[in-house]
């Protein structure tokens, strides 16, 4: 059996669509998720130093009223300390969490790709663009997200 070209271009425009479909889905989840993981970090390393500051700049004085004023139970300087532990530990885990599951390179490179499918799509569609000179950057495009699951549009786990 021979496959017109008519019919490998509008495989390959399918199969175009449907990789573009899976990182428009990837990029749907992954930014947010990014835009979270970010402000926790910044947010958290802010409140971190606006909770130590206050007895680092007012001393036993500041934390002395601060403790009268709100009627605590355990010295203000305690509860400030804490509080600025646990915001520094959210913020660390952030950005580790950044780094480690490589979020923002995943979020550039499906951008990237997903103009790339766009580009390729609209030149498919119009004729600007051979199916073989398609297919070629589509193989680059499907490598440049690699690390996208095929079955969900989601970042591959190993386990």
């Amino acid at each position: 059996m021979t496959v017109t070209t008519d019919d490998a271009r509008q495989d390959l425009l399918g199969r175009i669509q449907q990789k573009r479909r899976q990182v428009e889905g990837f990029v749907a989840g992954a930014v947010p998720r990014k835009h979270r993981l970010l402000n926790v970090t910044i947010i958290g390393g802010t409140l971190a130093a606006a909770f130590t500051a206050g007895p680092a700049a007012g001393g036993a004085t500041f934390t002395s009223w601060l403790t009268m004023t709100f009627g605590l139970t355990a010295p203000a300087w305690q509860i400030l300390c804490g509080a600025a532990a646990a915001c520094s530990v959210a913020a660390t885990v952030s950005t580790q969490l950044l780094k480690t599951q490589h979020i923002e390179e995943h979020v550039a490179r499906a951008q990237s790709c997903r103009a790339k499918l766009e580009v390729l799509e609209i030149g498919l569609t119009t004729g600007h663009i051979d199916a073989v000179q398609a297919t070629t950057e589509f193989i680059r495009c499907v490598e440049e997200v690699s690390f996208l699951d095929h079955r969900a549009g989601q970042p591959a786990r190993p386990f």
